[in-house]
């Protein structure tokens, strides 16, 4: 057996990540926005379990409110409060951990101008990338 990166870091971590609960996604079978790397469809499936309230209307506005959010200057700052947000929309169910979206994918390329980086494994919660504030900074 050829030893590779695949074979002794990516494979080991992923089978790890999927032990603990996260769904494997292949990129070949999802759709996502390129702009922010969110995978819209699960994110408005979460965010609708997340706050049963919400109308497709009330998704798309947070959708569009966590998009501004993540393209700000500020490393990810305005982001982080709206996620800790005590009151109001829920975008993580920090209380009940159970009650969120947990996905991993390898491989997904950010974008800006003539820029890239492609990070070897991406987790996903609520179909959002958990390294905004890493992202912002490219971005």
């Amino acid at each position: 057996m050829a030893f590779n990166e695949n074979s002794r870091v990516k494979i080991p971590t992923i089978l790890h990540l999927v032990r603990l609960g996260f769904e494997y996604l292949s990129l070949r079978e999802q759709t996502w926005d390129e702009t922010t790397n969110i995978f819209t469809e699960i994110f408005n499936n979460s965010i609708k379990h997340l706050n049963p309230e919400f109308t497709d209307g009330d998704v798309k506005l947070l959708y569009d409110e966590v998009s501004l959010s993540i393209e700000n200057e500020d490393l990810g700052k305005v982001f982080y409060e709206k996620l800790i947000a005590t009151s109001g929309t829920r975008i993580i169910d920090f209380e009940n951990f159970n009650n969120n979206t947990f996905n991993v994918v390898t491989e997904l390329t950010y974008k800006k101008d003539d820029d890239e980086f492609r990070p070897d494994i991406i987790l996903l919660i609520n179909g959002m990338p958990t390294h905004f504030a890493k992202a912002a900074q490219f971005i």
